[in-house]
């Protein structure tokens, strides 16, 4: 008789365990949702005690704060129908312990002896996942809203320094072609600097619009042919540059995911640099390929040009830095800046190796 009593109440000692070992609060109901039992961490989450919750209708617990019609509904409509539920999301707010978003598993089981079903419900407690979902809803419709507006403040600033700059160049411009004949050399040479300086600051404004434009846009990710993009590109800036030979190497079927209207920004912009920069090179050369930094498949853009300094280089993707004056070479320093934020919304990277005088190299990573 004794080993039959040790067989019976074996299972129910490890059931029993089991419930009070899990974290999560967890109480058993018999077929009239009376309590059965209930673990630890509900008492202690829910702020209830064994002597009024053992025995007593559900509803009635905390002096009738478990009426939740949400509650009612799972144990009275949705389970008795079915034999699991899980995910029924209920909020509440409780007397003693305030709202709370309520995560709910039911399932209905044998008891370890007997032919009586009993309800186990588990019941996760978050409320502070959501209050934190809620708030980066919050924070993105806010940032989006004031996203909407800097753009509309943007294109009104660009519009309204676009007139003025529009009539400094146009009346420079007649001033040297109505009046050359009564201005001197000197008075020429001004109105050039100043019809270069409207020029480079319109290049300016639509530059720092397109950088805005890259964090705005909507992002739409697909396949793309790198390499098929890097030859496009650099045939048309031959085209732009008859005058100029420049020696392209171009890896073949270099495939990544990502946004093409961005990752052809981004290109051009590297090419371009590449361009610009091996222009008082005897044999320009740039090369497109990929290598393996840390474990990851970069792809690079290397030149032969000019280079820079490594000391400067936490300036390189700043808005507006530049490593070389606009007389040696031209620019507004806005390139850099929109590439890292194009390989930035891809959730990649992207940095530069150089040395003076002997070129450099921009490497990029891309996810996936």
């Amino acid at each position: 008789m004794a080993d039959s009593k040790t067989s019976v109440d074996e299972p129910l000692e490890l059931a029993e365990s089991i419930i009070h070992t899990v974290r999560e609060p967890l109480i058993v109901l018999d077929h009239d949702l009376r309590v059965v039992s209930a673990n630890r961490s509900f008492y202690k989450v829910f702020k209830e005690n064994p002597e009024e919750t053992v025995g007593q209708l559900i509803y009635n617990l905390g002096n009738q704060q478990w009426d939740i019609p949400k509650l009612r509904e799972l144990l009275e409509t949705i389970l008795p129908q079915k034999t699991t539920f899980d995910g029924y999301e209920v909020e509440h707010d409780f007397a003693d312990i305030g709202r709370r978003i309520m995560l709910l598993n039911a399932r209905q089981i044998q008891r370890v002896w007997g032919k009586e079903r009993v309800i186990l419900l588990a019941i996760e407690d978050i409320t502070e996942k959501k209050d934190h979902e809620r708030e980066v809803v919050k924070a993105r419709d806010a940032a989006e809203a004031a996203n909407k507006e800097l753009e509309a403040f943007s294109y009104s600033v660009s519009h309204d320094l676009r007139t003025p700059l529009r009539s400094i160049d146009g009346f420079s411009h007649a001033l040297l072609e109505d009046y050359q004949d009564k201005l001197d050399d000197t008075a020429k040479s001004y109105l050039d600097r100043v019809r270069k300086a409207t020029q480079h600051m319109g290049r300016l404004i639509d530059d720092m619009l397109k950088l805005s434009r890259v964090t705005r846009s909507e992002f739409q990710p697909e396949s793309v042919d790198l390499s098929t993009l890097v030859r496009e590109i650099s045939e048309k800036l031959q085209q732009c540059n008859p005058d100029r030979m420049i020696d392209a190497i171009i890896r073949e079927g270099v495939i990544v995911n990502g946004d093409p209207s961005l990752l052809k920004i981004a290109i051009e912009n590297l090419l371009g640099n590449a361009w610009k920069f091996t222009s008082r090179e005897v044999q320009s050369q740039f090369e497109f390929n990929t290598t393996v930094k840390e474990g990851k498949t970069a792809c690079f853009i290397r030149d032969n040009g000019v280079g820079f300094d490594m000391a400067y280089v936490d300036k390189l993707f700043g808005a507006f830095q530049r490593l070389h004056t606009t007389s040696e070479f031209p620019g507004t320093g806005i390139g850099l800046a929109t590439v890292q934020r194009i390989f930035n919304r891809h959730g990649g990277e992207v940095w530069a190796e150089a040395e003076v005088g002997k070129g450099a190299t921009f490497y990029f990573t891309l996810p996936g």
